[in-house]
């Protein structure tokens, strides 16, 4: 990524611990969508109840618990709209808010991002609880020996394999910082609907998955090593769950 090292440096220089944020925008071809249009809204951290946006960006870390499907579940998805896409274009997500509800802010917390996909049933998506199958079609892991791709970045973008099925599904984006102290990984997890078109193809998607329960808190890419933690021999580092599906 151009500049990236200056773009670290920088960061490092005005990085704060509570720089936290939602995946609020989904981009559709270089569209970015209006927030939480086609992304599920989500509740807020109740530690911080009356504090608007702010208790939504709070990451969570108990990865066995009901937000490691679509986040904290606040029963949006009979009200947030299906996007239509087509198959191999470009979609992605990027952050809205961070702690003091800056629209202009990166991620800062040092870790991958993984996206997958999950079929609704009978194609009701809106209605889709997301305690299905899911299989992974996307992930940014390191940068360097010492530094993640996606720090500093203010979203991330993939490709929609050309042969992903049709019809309607939840796409959900895991952007994590692991931890090298057992059990306190933060997560911040986001869904959109999506509609998808084309003509799918002969390979079908593998490496099925459920959430919670396709990660344990003792998988390498969650409990990282102290050198790891200390941003050192990222290059060994490998993120949880099953291979990435191409299509």
């Amino acid at each position: 990524m151009k500049t990236k090292s200056l773009l670290i440096s920088l960061l490092a220089l005005i990085q704060t611990t509570n720089a936290h944020y939602t995946f609020a925008h989904l981009i559709v071809n270089d569209t970015i969508t209006p927030k939480w249009k086609y992304v599920r809204d989500v509740a807020g951290d109740p530690k911080y109840a009356s504090a608007g946006e702010y208790a939504k960006t709070a990451p969570f870390k108990d990865i066995y618990s009901a937000n490691m499907i679509c986040g904290r579940e606040s029963g949006s998805g009979p009200k947030t709209s299906v996007a239509t896409v087509i198959a191999g274009s470009e979609l992605g997500f990027r952050i809205a808010t961070d702690i003091g509800g800056n629209a202009d802010a990166v991620i800062t917390h040092e870790g991958p991002g993984q996206v997958y996909m999950s079929k609704a049933p009978n194609d009701d998506v809106e209605h889709y609880d997301g305690k299905g199958d899911w299989f992974k079609i996307a992930a940014q892991a390191q940068f360097n020996d010492t530094t993640y791709l996606l720090y500093g970045e203010k979203e991330m973008r993939f490709l929609l394999p050309e042969s992903t099925p049709p019809g309607k599904y939840l796409l959900r984006i895991e952007q994590f910082q692991p931890s090298d102290q057992l059990g306190e990984s933060q997560w911040y997890v986001n869904c959109a609907q999506i509609d998808v078109r084309g003509p799918g193809g002969a390979n079908p998607p593998t490496g099925f998955v459920r959430f919670p329960g396709g990660y344990d808190m003792f998988d390498t890419g969650i409990w990282i090593t102290q050198a790891q933690q200390n941003h050192q021999k990222l290059m060994d580092y490998y993120p949880p769950g099953p291979d990435i599906w191409y299509g």
